[in-house]
């Protein structure tokens, strides 16, 4: 990230235009249960929150909610030595009993999604961070995340990739990889848009038309199985 225009400064601006939550219910509410009353992505045994390093730099300056994540076991010190320590940084907030939603971090406000590239680099909608599949209640319910927070996270980004062009060209790779994923699992590849979930083409990824299944029932969401 050492090449990007981005400053520590433009965290202000960038986390007051994306602050609505996902969904018009505290999805948290719906996990927590199962994990001991903590949300799945609140919790650094599930989950670790990356930071950018001038995104850190912005939080330190304004905040004691969040500090850098110490490993405690093998697997989590191997998770931290795979990123570029120049450029991110793994941080643990003091728990969601203590959240500050104005100084959540970028991974905090767009998970459980990340952008959706199609094969000719255009930036088309939001699909999902798959790490928490099974866990997480927002994944594969491709109704519940708003208009309005559909529209905050595609503003943020396309700013966020005048930024950082880097981080563009990650995510059009990434979402080749998500392709070939969905491809390999024999799963519809679904693309939130500000016009209502489309599927995509697996081969080239350009959206085919709207989604018409149904969302699971409330039944099927069964994180402890």
């Amino acid at each position: 990230m050492s090449e990007a225009k981005l400053r520590p400064e433009d965290f202000d601006a960038l986390y007051a235009g994306f602050a609505s939550p996902p969904a018009r219910f505290d999805c948290g509410k719906k996990c927590a249960p199962f994990n001991e009353g903590v949300p799945f992505c609140c919790d650094s045994g599930w989950v670790v929150p990356v930071a950018y390093r001038e995104e850190w730099k912005f939080l330190e300056s304004r905040t004691r909610l969040w500090h850098e994540f110490r490993p405690r076991t093998p697997s989590e010190l191997a998770m931290v030595e795979e990123v570029d320590a120049e450029q991110s940084v793994f941080i643990e907030c003091r728990g969601v009993a203590h959240c500050e939603r104005e100084n959540r971090s970028v991974s905090c406000r767009t998970f459980p999604y990340e952008p959706y590239f199609d094969g000719e680099a255009n930036f088309l909608g939001l699909v999902y961070n798959r790490v928490l599949e099974g866990k997480c209640y927002l994944v594969d319910r491709h109704r519940v995340a708003t208009k309005k927070f559909i529209g905050e996270f595609l503003r943020f980004f396309n700013r966020f990739f005048e930024l950082l062009p880097g981080e563009r060209e990650l995510y059009i790779a990434q979402s080749r990889r998500y392709r070939q994923k969905m491809s390999r699992r024999k799963r519809p590849l679904v693309v939130l848009t500000p016009d209502g979930p489309y599927e995509a083409a697996c081969r080239g990824g350009k959206l085919i038309g709207p989604w018409r299944e149904p969302d699971p029932p409330e039944s099927a969401y069964r994180p402890g199985e």
